[in-house]
């Protein structure tokens, strides 16, 4: 098969990988990709607004799958556009993906079909919202309605912090066109965890779950980014809240894109917040997760072409998705300055040195490559593997190759996987 994979990211990098290693690829492009993904395919600088030369793309390099990696392209209909010529795609319909795009629809979706989630009011109105806030109970949590690239949540310990987050939203627009509308949530306790699984018009077929590090900085302190880090198993994942996962929100979800007729062939990636009462959906993603995606596609075993050919012929429901029993943790190294202002075009050296540790893998973000040298172009720029036979053990090796690495321009959590404990 001739694969394009449409993305230029860590997550990108990191399914390019698996595709790479699959028996049924022949060759593999990625438009625009990275430094790290051009050692593994043929990387393309194309304009993704300009769809007839997409498909005039595919046709010459005779594509028989595109898979799509960011949101954003999903949200703009690109896979109903590339589906309706004739060239097969993963990644969900423009319609639903409005469960990732739109978070009052995603609510409207949980509520229907009695999926567990927070109470929550939803306001287009700047004055509305801060009459809420003024009269309800704290600690709440305010979200952009739209697409804010997972940033686009506020965590209010009390009216002060809610109207300064309603401000920066809905009034300076933050996040642009995604703060028109807020939702408002009750605040739910427990731990967080990102769960995925591949949905067809039949059913699903579970690949995982990852818990994440959202903060910038040590301890969840600091502003919120796209992820600085991630880590698979944790024990407090116990089979009983497993079963619960798939009873309570898999079974409904799938039930409910039925309802709905939701064309939907991709990964679903569920945002849940396990509580003392069973597990939340706290949000859904229309795609993987980064840096989960990098953390779980280092434990796959079944072929990633063999579950998409499956899941495109809505045939999932046939299939067991077999994972190594390893432990992985993922660190990213971020630039000097993120989630803020930062530097681009700085040289990262020692890539080799720290991919030849035993167990690492290293995923690149936000790369280019200027006169064969490698340097930052982005925010997240590196994103660093290793497997273990536990958490410990892979921790160490993931900090032994970032120290290998040595990237004086950037900066890194140095605990991530710690709240396995």
């Amino acid at each position: 098969m001739n694969i394009l994979v449409l993305g230029g990211g860590g997550r990108e990098h990191a399914i390019c990988w698996a595709v790479r290693k699959s028996r049924k690829c022949r060759s593999l492009f990625c438009i625009p990709g990275n430094a790290g993904i051009s050692e593994i395919a043929v990387c393309k600088k194309l304009d993704l607004n300009e769809k007839n030369e997409l498909i005039k793309f595919c046709k010459k390099q005779e594509i028989d799958l595109v898979i799509i990696g960011p949101e954003q392209f999903l949200e703009d209909g690109l896979s109903d556009y590339i589906r309706s010529k004739g060239i097969p795609v993963f990644g969900p319909s423009k319609k639903a993906s409005k469960l990732e795009s739109s978070k009052s629809f995603a609510k409207r979706f949980l509520i229907k079909n009695k999926i567990n989630t927070a109470k929550y009011k939803e306001f287009k109105s700047f004055n509305s919202a801060v009459h809420y806030v003024s009269v309800t109970k704290y600690p709440i949590v305010i979200k952009a309605d739209g697409l804010a690239a997972g940033k686009g949540v506020i965590i209010c310990r009390n009216k002060r912090e809610a109207i300064n987050g309603l401000d920066e939203i809905m009034k300076k627009k933050k996040f642009g066109s995604a703060g028109k509308k807020v939702i408002i949530e009750e605040y739910l306790s427990g731990f967080e965890v990102s769960y995925f699984a591949f949905f067809d018009k039949n059913g699903f077929a579970k690949l995982g779950y990852a818990l994440d590090h959202k903060r910038a900085f040590n301890n969840d302190e600091g502003p919120n980014t796209g992820g600085m880090g991630c880590f698979s198993p944790t024990r407090k994942m116990t089979k009983k809240i497993q079963n619960q996962i798939e009873k309570k929100i898999l079974i409904p979800t799938s039930l409910g894109l039925k309802k709905d007729k939701l064309v939907y062939r991709g990964i679903l990636f569920f945002g849940l917040m396990i509580t003392s009462q069973g597990p939340f959906v706290i949000e859904y993603n229309v795609r993987f997760g980064d840096p989960e995606c990098q953390t779980l596609l280092r434990n796959l075993q079944t072929d990633i072409l063999k579950i998409i050919d499956y899941n495109l012929k809505d045939r999932l429901s046939d299939l067991t998705i077999r994972n190594k029993k390893q432990s992985v943790v993922c660190v990213v190294v971020a630039s000097k300055g993120y989630p803020g202002n930062y530097k681009k075009n700085k040289v990262i050296s020692n890539l080799s040195k720290a991919q030849s540790i035993k167990g690492v893998e290293i995923f690149h973000a936000g790369t280019a490559l200027k006169k064969e040298k490698v340097i930052s172009s982005g925010g997240r720029v590196l994103a660093v593997t290793a497997q273990g036979n536990s958490i410990a053990h892979a921790r160490k090796i993931a900090y032994k190759a970032v120290e290998a690495i040595g990237w004086k321009e950037g900066f890194f959590r140095n605990d991530i996987g710690q709240k396995n404990a």
